[in-house]
């Protein structure tokens, strides 16, 4: 464990970065990988682009920028000759052949595309007519088939700002497919897809401070949950039920799309007081009607409903009964990006902090969770779904430390994961040193 917290260390010093630059492995029998390092940057004030999508051409292949725009990459030398295509929504994609980006760290940047309202159409289609559409266009877009996504995910854990736990995983995670259903089909949905399997796993923890988290964090969570907040999939419930659409406030305009044609980008909240809803941004392709990204956090308007219901359910921290929780502040982005013709997930970002309060004595705890989940790959083999075996009870029971098994250094050496970023790497050597 503590070899790899150095290895992580030398990725941000960026001498790990140069030593692997250097060396594109590519055998004669083409099973080896080429590493892909470097940052991705406005173009106009070289500011980083934090999870940029960047994608290997005629694949699934792909991953994402980190919060300080860097992004590593390991691709199989079969692609070397191809493209890889790095996006991010308002800006121009860049395209960039693969085998002139070894052997060096990349700075790429990214030039901001005017996104201007739209000339006045023939036909106009109001908020509630293009979500519509989008939904009825999610088997077409995104595969009615079964898939398994194959992602890293990264997790935070925190305690009145201090980071109690850090973990990494590979996960396979095999969805049922993306097709619409009824109402009383949602618990069918939810009990079928995202059956996840550990592929790897590590993971540091400030014991101390896991524990005085009682049941709010001492978990690890079921392995497919953050799956879950796959909106398309499950999208009932959500601004994108049209059952649902009473209780919604929806803005639209139509903006440029980068690569010619237009964005239908919706702004929505809830418009009632009696609903625990929330409010964020919807973008969608204008020809396809493929939702490419949704942002939520609570509504405001949710406040008085969570106010009324926040005693029904208590929580045990620092081992008493009886702690209450205040509305969560809540940060997610959902990202999609279109793979070899059809459109998946593409990564998760999400961020949440929660206040519980003892009303007994007056005390309070800060209680943060960051999560970051991004597609690495996907299959729709029908040979691989067939053999696939995972487990859904893993982790709902159990911490990290006692589902990761021993570390393995040399697997992290070659898989696709986020570069740390320098401030997270600084938190995660405090935890080692105590």
């Amino acid at each position: 464990m503590k070899e790899f917290f150095h290895k992580a260390a030398w990725i941000v010093s960026g001498v790990l970065i140069i030593i692997l630059c250097l060396s594109p492995f590519c055998g004669l029998n083409g099973q080896e990988s080429i590493y892909l390092s470097g940052k991705i940057l406005d173009d106009e004030n070289s500011l980083p682009l934090p999870f940029a999508q960047l994608s290997v051409a005629n694949s699934t292949l792909g991953t994402v920028s980190n919060d300080e725009g860097q992004f590593q990459l390991y691709i199989p030398c079969k692609f070397r000759d191809d493209t890889l295509l790095i996006a991010f929504l308002g800006y121009e994609t860049s395209r960039r052949r693969i085998s002139e980006l070894t052997g060096m760290y990349n700075e790429i940047s990214l030039k901001p595309e005017a996104l201007q309202l739209s000339e006045v159409e023939i036909i106009g289609l109001t908020p509630r007519e293009v979500i519509r559409r989008a939904v009825a266009n999610i088997p077409a877009n995104y595969g009615k088939d079964p898939l398994i996504l194959t992602a890293f995910i990264r997790s935070q854990k925190f305690v009145n700002n201090k980071l109690a736990e850090f973990t990494e995983a590979i996960i396979e995670d095999l969805k049922t497919g993306y097709f619409l259903y009824k109402w009383n089909k949602v618990e069918d949905k939810l009990s079928n897809s995202n059956m996840p399997r550990l592929v790897k796993g590590r993971v540091v923890s400030d014991t101390g401070l896991v524990n005085n988290m009682g049941d709010v964090g001492k978990r690890a969570g079921c392995l497919g949950c953050n799956f879950m907040n796959d909106l398309v999939e499950y999208y009932h419930k959500t601004v994108l039920d049209e059952e649902l659409f009473k209780f919604h406030n929806l803005k639209m305009k139509e903006i440029g799309s980068p690569g010619g044609g237009k964005i239908y980008h919706i702004v929505y909240d809830q418009s009632v007081k009696s609903q625990k809803l929330y409010m964020g941004d919807l973008y969608i392709d204008g020809s396809s009607f493929a939702i490419m990204k949704i942002t939520q956090k609570p509504s405001f308007l949710a406040f008085d409903k969570f106010e009324k219901e926040k005693l029904n359910q208590l929580y045990t921290l620092n081992n008493i009964y009886g702690w209450v929780e205040d509305m969560p502040l809540l940060n997610r982005t959902i990202c999609y990006s279109e793979r070899d013709g059809v459109w998946c997930l593409s990564s998760i970002q999400e961020e949440q902090w929660v206040t519980f309060k003892l009303p007994s004595t007056g005390q309070r705890i800060r209680i943060g969770f960051k999560n970051d989940v991004v597609v690495t790959d996907v299959t729709r083999d029908p040979l691989k779904i067939k053999s696939f075996r995972g487990d859904k009870t893993v982790g709902t029971n159990q911490r990290w430390d006692e589902i990761v098994g021993e570390p393995d250094p040399d697997f992290w050496d070659n898989f696709i994961y986020l570069p740390i970023e320098e401030k997270l790497q600084k938190e995660v050597v405090k935890i080692k040193s105590n």
